[in-house]
Parts: C-alpha cells; sequence; structure tokens
C-alpha cells in the first residue's frame, strides 16, 4: 500500500520530537492572542483605485 511505504521513511530523533512539541506550543500560544480588528475593503477596480489614490493624494497633486 502507497500508505505504509510513506511511514516507513520516517525517524524522529529526540531533538526533533523535543523541537516540534515546542514549536506546537508557541503556536498555541500565539493563537490565543487577540488579533485588532479593522475595517476596510479590498480595491479591485481600476476606477476605484484610481478615485482611491486621488481623494488621498497629499496637496491634491
Amino acid at each position: 500500500m502507497a500508505t505504509s511505504s510513506i511511514t516507513h521513511n520516517f525517524v524522529i530523533s529526540p531533538e526533533g520530537s523535543k523541537r516540534f512539541a515546542e514549536s506546537l506550543e508557541r503556536a498555541e500560544k500565539l493563537a490565543s492572542i487577540p488579533r485588532p480588528h479593522f475595517n476596510g475593503r479590498i480595491l479591485t477596480d481600476t476606477s476605484e483605485i484610481l478615485a482611491f489614490l486621488a481623494k488621498n493624494r497629499p496637496n491634491g497633486k
């Protein structure tokens, strides 16, 4: 079977397993940090992009 050949070639060292476990713990901590929410929208239409840039250009130039 194809799945048995995939799992057959894995070699996990004690150091590698420790690093993997630490990485999972760090990822779990990062996932619990609240992320700020920003209001906005994605501009994809060329005319919308140009209008946005013209509106936000300093000194009207």
